[in-house]
């Protein structure tokens, strides 16, 4: 690619048009800007697949003889445990990249793609807040405990605050991130994933179903072991955010190492 190279969003293409970064992702997968998002990912399933597989032969066969109060679950999935430490890192290392791209695309006067990045990296920047400091759940307890507010209310209006600049920078600037072969899928992903976690972590209390589906997921697969709420709560919710982590990091990622493939 030349160094003249400006980037551009293709106005005249359609919808419809865009549908081809299927074939031309999984075409670029040969090219050295995803080795080290397919790292991530492949290191990302094999944690999350260990750790459940860890939970059946520890916590349900006992293969060890060992014993724990809370389980084996719940040491690896807790709040603040080893997979959330593997997550903030994921969670640190967008907000680094997608700073880069910011700075990159600002100062090449390209003002779309600039306010696109800056707009992500302040909404990864709180989502990394939020999950390791769990401001939401405090919030939340005097709201709820002390002056009787809806939690269902303060954590969605807390949600939707943390991913509004994320979500302005999609509808205005959609066509930015898609002008990389190497992250479309890996966006697309990362999206789905994260709305699967967050609607299920806002509505977790409501009519049970937390316990209700947990509990027949655990006797189903787990003999009962793991409680149904916290099976869902920390087993699969921060299985799915960190896989959701993982992937977001490789969109940014994959937008670094096209630039550092192409302009340096």
């Amino acid at each position: 690619m030349e160094e003249s190279y400006i980037w551009q969003p293709r106005e005249k293409l359609s919808l419809s048009s865009y549908l081809i970064f299927f074939r031309e992702f999984f075409t670029s997968l040969r090219s050295k800007e995803h080795t080290f998002s397919i790292a991530i990912i492949s290191m990302t399933l094999i944690i999350v697949l260990s750790g459940w597989v860890a939970i059946y032969l520890l916590d349900v066969q006992n293969i060890y003889g060992i014993y724990s109060n809370e389980g084996f679950w719940w040491h690896i999935f807790r709040d603040g445990g080893p997979i959330e430490f593997v997550q903030w890192g994921f969670l640190a290392l967008t907000c680094c990249f997608s700073a880069a791209l910011f700075g990159f695309h600002y100062a090449r006067g390209e003002r779309e793609a600039s306010v696109f990045w800056g707009l992500v990296t302040v909404s990864f920047v709180l989502m990394l807040i939020e999950d390791a400091g769990n401001p939401r759940h405090r919030i939340a307890f005097y709201l709820v405990n002390y002056l009787g507010w809806s939690r269902l209310a303060i954590e969605g209006t807390l949600y939707v605050l943390i991913s509004f600049p994320i979500i302005i920078a999609f509808l205005r600037y959609w066509k930015v991130p898609f002008i990389y072969p190497q992250t479309r899928l890996y966006l697309l992903t990362g999206a789905f994933l994260y709305g699967v976690a967050a609607s299920s972590s806002v509505f977790r209390f409501q009519d049970d179903y937390y316990y209700d589906l947990g509990d027949k997921i655990s006797d189903l697969l787990l003999e009962g072991v793991v409680p149904g709420f916290w099976l869902m709560d920390y087993v699969i919710e921060e299985a799915v955010e960190l896989l959701a982590a993982a992937t977001s990091n490789s969109t940014a990622n994959g937008a670094c190492s096209f630039i550092v493939q192409n302009f340096f």
